[in-house]
């Protein structure tokens, strides 16, 4: 679905707004790491081989490479200036509960640390949606 924004007169009610979409991306992320997850690489097809995060023959990703796969799949959704701006901030609001969740902005160093596991990296998705949502 589309999110519709009001310019509201307070910045709070808005940044209350791009909330849902980021927790969206969020959401989406981690069900495409669910499907694949990939180390070493943002992205990797089902032979092992590198590609885009939002490629078609993409079929394991890692942690940034999951949210950059989302952002794509909406920003291709809809050619709006304003949709658009609103993915980016969404994008923006994600990667930096990401970084409160795991404690780094890089969060390809992370997803790639020796011993990582899945389980790891769902789990910091989940934080970063309680951060998003205030209950964190």
């Amino acid at each position: 679905g589309r999110w519709w924004y009001f310019v509201p007169k307070r910045g709070a009610v808005l940044a209350q707004a791009a909330v849902q979409p980021a927790a969206a991306m969020l959401s989406e992320a981690r069900g495409l790491l669910l499907k694949g997850w990939s180390r070493g690489a943002q992205a990797r097809d089902t032979q092992g081989q590198v590609v885009l995060p939002w490629s078609d023959e993409a079929s394991s990703w890692s942690l940034l490479g999951a949210l950059l796969a989302t952002w794509q799949v909406h920003d291709m959704e809809d050619a709006d200036f304003v949709a658009h701006r609103a993915d980016a901030r969404a994008l923006g609001d994600a990667t930096q509960a990401l970084g409160e969740a795991t404690g780094t902005a890089a969060l390809d160093q992370w997803n790639d640390t020796e011993g990582r596991q899945l389980g790891e990296v769902v789990a910091a998705i989940d934080s970063a949606l309680a951060i998003l949502n205030g209950s964190y």
